[in-house]
């Protein structure tokens, strides 16, 4: 019999914070979706509260996973994300659709306010009707695997403690980086503490790890090596394209004739706009009105309201530069599909996950030449330096003309299926024993395959 998965909902279960998910978000939906798709599963939900740390049966969990969707608009039907307010208002600032009086407004941003984002709390414990639930030391069964991906809890290391009487219990964590140990005059403050916090969690609590790339992997046992455990048996397996990408087809009609590039990202200094405002406003006055238009798709982070003040400094941009957040993800996958090409800048990333969307769907993309790009990259990927505006100039204005793209075929290995496969099956073989290798990498677009040759990633236990 598989053992029993415990599996963290800490991410999720903050999803009403935000508008929309990050990739992130979604492939922690996606493969807690796979490992509750059962009704009568016996796994079970991992979530901190007030009375502790508490396990919820799957009935519940699967409440919460529909209110999440639900709320972030997971399911919008692809055929009408061209009347979605956000992408209306993108159509308009573009000059491709006549001004209505119903949207005025620039194309901008929607955020939550403090009061938005304690109602939607409030409405997803009453939509999920979350009891309190079961205390975590006595009501997880023995021999069961504590998953956790969305590593957010980690920087509270009290979180864990329960670990520490369950010495039975497998505990499988991701890891998505390790920037802010790294860069971190490109993070907020606090971050730097917070990530150290989440390296000690790891190297004390987890039993194997789960990686994006192979570049994750090094740096962030390079961390956990400061404590320790430098050689935790681990899986490295790319992330898969999310469905909602999987199942977009077409692009936004009014779009269609439109030459103009995405970036899509959370508002950052690591993400690196400020070159790409440099570079726009080169194109501008080489081009003039014939200039393509860029995108930006993303929320404000850290300084990012700082950054976009360009906008209001130099008012030529905004006739081709346009901020819009809250789309959902069906809007979004129709508005990649249909770009000229995908820009990511980024100057440190763990894996690059809008370059790997990008090249699924058939996009060309311009990618800084960073170790996590190199290994997400295709044949359609340009690799350039961070700094290097010329260069950047210069693979812009190359991008041959867009056709009208469908989105291809999909390979098996890069769908969400796939991924939440490999992931049980590495931890649920973990769990059962098996090879002692140093590490097993799957490669982005490789499926892994627990019968294969390469083998598991197993080691010793904690005892």
């Amino acid at each position: 019999m598989a053992p029993v998965i415990a599996y963290d909902l800490v991410r999720l279960f903050l999803g009403p914070l935000f508008l929309t998910p990050r990739g992130i978000d979604r492939v922690d939906l996606a493969l807690a979706r796979q490992i509750f798709a059962d009704p009568e599963t016996e796994n079970l939900g991992i979530l901190p509260t007030f009375w502790g740390i508490r396990v919820f049966k799957a009935a519940q969990v699967r409440r919460l996973l529909d209110h999440v969707e639900h709320i972030w608009d997971e399911h919008a039907d692809c055929s009408e994300v061209a009347q979605e307010p956000q992408i209306r208002r993108l159509i308009q600032a573009m000059g491709h659709a006549p001004q209505t009086p119903e949207i005025t407004a620039p194309a901008g941003r929607p955020h939550l306010t403090l009061r938005n984002k304690i109602v939607r709390m409030i409405q997803e414990l009453r939509a999920t009707g979350m009891p309190l639930g079961r205390a975590v030391r006595t009501h997880v069964p023995a021999g069961s695997i504590y998953l956790n991906v969305g590593q957010l809890g980690l920087a509270v290391p009290m979180f864990f403690r329960w670990l520490e009487s369950r010495p039975d219990v497998t505990s499988a964590l991701m890891l998505h980086d390790v920037i802010p140990l790294e860069y971190p005059h490109l993070c907020r403050p606090g971050q730097f503490d917070d990530h150290t916090r989440m390296v000690r969690t790891a190297a004390l609590r987890a039993d194997c790890m789960i990686y994006t790339t192979a570049y994750a992997r090094d740096t962030v046992n390079a961390a956990l090596g400061t404590h320790g455990r430098p050689d935790l048996p681990s899986l490295v397996r790319g992330l898969p394209l999310p469905t909602a990408f999987a199942q977009t087809a077409v692009c936004v009609p009014d779009l269609a004739s439109v030459r103009y590039f995405v970036v899509v990202s959370s508002i950052e200094p690591r993400k690196n706009h400020d070159l790409l405002f440099r570079v726009w406003a080169r194109l501008i006055k080489q081009m003039g009105v014939g200039a393509p238009h860029l995108v930006i798709v993303g929320s404000r982070g850290y300084d990012g309201d700082r950054i976009m003040t360009v906008l209001d400094h130099r008012p030529i941009l905004r006739t081709h530069v346009h901020e819009v957040a809250g789309l959902s993800s069906p809007a979004l996958a129709s508005l990649v599909l249909n770009a000229a090409a995908m820009l990511s800048p980024t100057l440190a990333e763990g894996f690059g996950m809008p370059v790997m969307e990008a090249n699924v769907m058939g996009v060309p993309t311009i990618a800084s030449d960073i170790a996590a790009h190199r290994e997400v990259a295709n044949g359609t990927t340009t690799l350039l330096p961070g700094d290097d505006e010329d260069g950047w100039l210069r693979a812009i204005v190359e991008t041959p003309p867009t056709p009208l793209r469908q989105r291809p075929t999909i390979a098996r290995e890069m769908t969400s299926e796939a991924y939440c496969a490999d992931i049980v099956a590495f931890v649920g073989a973990f769990a059962d024993g098996g090879a002692h290798r140093a590490g097993l990498v799957a490669k982005p677009g490789t499926a892994y395959t627990p019968t294969s040759d390469v083998g598991l990633a197993f080691g010793d236990k904690r005892t």
